[in-house]
This record gives C-alpha cells, sequence and structure tokens, in this order.
C-alpha cells in the first residue's frame, strides 16, 4: 500500500504542471559512502570492517501555487529512502519534511512535519552534515529535532529573520501533554556580510502533568566569511526532552572551511559536550575532509572522524571511520 501511494504522488507531480499553474518540481538527492569503520568500548573492539552506507538518501516533491491578494500556497512532502538495504521484500522509507503552507506579505506558515527552528538556526555551521560526522552524533541532547503536528511561522525584517514552531501535545493531560503548545521552538537571525549569527531555544513539556519534565535548549551559532574561508562557533546547553532528569549538556563547537579553487574544499570540525549528569561524561567530535565538485549537482569527497566518550576520565566508546562518498542531486 506505502509503495502504490508513494507512486501515485510521483505520478500525480508529474501530471500537475500540465493540469494548473502550480509550480511543481519532483527533486531528491543519492548519498553513498564506503570505508573502514570501527567501534571501540572500554579499548575492546565491537566492530572493525568495511561498510557501504546510505546518508539521507531522498526524494521529494515540492511547489506553490499563486492564489488571489498576492497570497501563495506552498507544499512539500520529501522521504528519506536507502538505495542500500537488503531486505529485497520492503521499501524502508522515512518521512522528512512534509508540509503545506500558505506565503505572503506577512511571511509565511506551514503546517505538517519540520524541522524545529533552532534546528535551522545552525545554517552552514555543520561542515558534515549527514555524514558519521554530523553534529547531532556529538552527543544526546543535540537539538536536531524534526517534529510532526507542527504549526510554524517563518518571518524576516530586513537582516532579521525571527521563526517559531508550537507543537500541541494532543495528550489526555496525565500520560501527555494536552495544551495548544506543550513544545515550542524559537529563534531569531541575523545576517549581514559575511556573518550569520543565531539564537534559538526548544522547550519541551509534553509528558504530562504526573511528570516534571520542563526542560529547555539553548543555541547559539555565528559563522564568518573571509576570502573564500568559513569559520564557525556553536554554543549549546540544557535538556532535550528526558523525563524528569536534572542532567544538562554544555556544548562547544568550532568548524572550518576553505575553497581551494572554484571546485575543491578542505573542511574541518571539532566539537566537545559535556553532561553535567551525576557521573560527568564527556564526548569530543572531530573530523576532517577534502571535497571535490565535479559539477553543479554532483560532489565527491574523503572524511575521517572519530567520536570518543570519557566517563569519569575513563574512555567509554570510541568510533573511527575513513571513508569516500559520493552526493548527487537531482
Amino acid at each position: 500500500m506505502k509503495k502504490n501511494l508513494i507512486a501515485l504522488a510521483v505520478a500525480g507531480a508529474l501530471i500537475a504542471p500540465m493540469t494548473s499553474q502550480a509550480e511543481t518540481k519532483v527533486y531528491g538527492k543519492i548519498h553513498l559512502n564506503y570505508g573502514s569503520f570501527e567501534s571501540k568500548t572500554g579499548g575492546v573492539v565491537n566492530e572493525d570492517n568495511w561498510q557501504l552506507n546510505s546518508f539521507a538518501s531522498r526524494f521529494g516533491v515540492k511547489g506553490s501555487h499563486d492564489l488571489d491578494g498576492g497570497l501563495k500556497a506552498v507544499y512539500k512532502l520529501e522521504w528519506e529512502v536507502d538505495p542500500l538495504d537488503d531486505d529485497t521484500k520492503a521499501i524502508v522509507i522515512n518521512n522528512r519534511n512534509q508540509y503545506l503552507g500558505l506565503k505572503g506579505g506577512f511571511g509565511e506558515a506551514r503546517v505538517g512535519t519540520h524541522d524545529t527552528p533552532l534546528k535551522m538556526a545552525q545554517g552552514k555551521f555543520d561542515q558534515f552534515n549527514d555524514t558519521r560526522a554530523d553534529l547531532k552524533h556529538a552527543g544526546s541532547m543535540d537539538g536536531e529535532n524534526r517534529l510532526s503536528s507542527m504549526l510554524l511561522y517563518l518571518g524576516k525584517t530586513g537582516n532579521v529573520g525571527y521563526n517559531l514552531a508550537l507543537i500541541p501535545g494532543e495528550g489526555d493531560g496525565t500520560t501527555g501533554g494536552d495544551g495548544p503548545a506543550d513544545t515550542y521552538s524559537a529563534s531569531v537571525t541575523y545576517k549581514t556580510g559575511p556573518f550569520d549569527v543565531g539564537l534559538a531555544v526548544d522547550s519541551y513539556d509534553d509528558t504530562g502533568a504526573a511528570v516534571d519534565s520542563s526542560n529547555s535548549l539553548t543555541r547559539l551559532v555565528g559563522t564568518y566569511k573571509i576570502k573564500g574561508m568559513q569559520f564557525g562557533l556553536l554554543v549549546q546547553n540544557g535538556v532535550e526532552k528526558v523525563a524528569a532528569s536534572t542532567a544538562e549538556e554544555d556544548w562547544i563547537g568550532l568548524s572550518f572551511g576553505a575553497k581551494l579553487g572554484s571546485s575543491n574544499k578542505i573542511k574541518a570540525q571539532y566539537i566537545m559536550v559535556e553532561n553535567n549528569a551525576a557521573t560527568t561524561k564527556e564526548s569530543t567530535l572531530m573530523a576532517v575532509g577534502f571535497d571535490h565538485k565535479f559539477a553543479k549537482n554532483t560532489t565527491g569527497y574523503v572524511m575521517y572522524s572519530s567520536i570518543e566518550d570519557e566517563t569519569s576520565g575513563t574512555t567509554g566508546d570510541e568510533f573511527n571511520s575513513l571513508s569516500v562518498g559520493m552526493i548527487v542531486k537531482f
């Protein structure tokens, strides 16, 4: 049934431009990666092999339709797929951003499943997005959330952008929140010349009145571009969707990218996370990489990444990877 629905959605998108004035586009991205992977716990090897992986390969349909009064209806349906899935009897598909919206002089309003404003606030900080070195792998309270049942507003005045998302708990007040915005996410961004700065906060209170789980996460992020180089800084603090927990995570991250000519780029990233629980845990993520753009829509790369956890000074989990990959957009 799911395969049939997807086929109908894609077919509808292909036919739509011929039957209406809607601006509709079918698009996607295939991202495959091959390399060595090693994981350890307490210095003991758990896994040491070569792997071929897909990272957030996807396809989707998006577009807009002109309305009266200078308004536009906007929409997107996007799914993640894994072309390497070894189960030939099923197609594994995960929802990504999927929404219906209205755009005009007031800004843009969207309803559906969407990245939170805090996640979007990172902008271009993450040099290794959708890889093993994605910033979401650095700690457990990363803020990189895509939530369903979202009411989202996107606004901009001059160089200042402001986004607000409200997510109802849709519960009964005991086992789940029942308010109009038990979870919310908000951000303010400022862009001028080479500077891009964002401040965002997530607030979670969706487990009901029986448990005090009012958690919040705050992110400050900025990037600066100069002479083909980009420097990034991320500072983050708080608790993310952890019921009845007093633990917090403090993040600090640095990223760097530099163009070499018109087709090449070197990049590096370092993120340190400290979990302030009863037993202090520190995590570090380090990554370096080289990108080569074969064409506007095709990029190849080689990268090395390392993630290490330490609890009270004792080495815990370690993950190391050296790999090559290719990304093709269509």
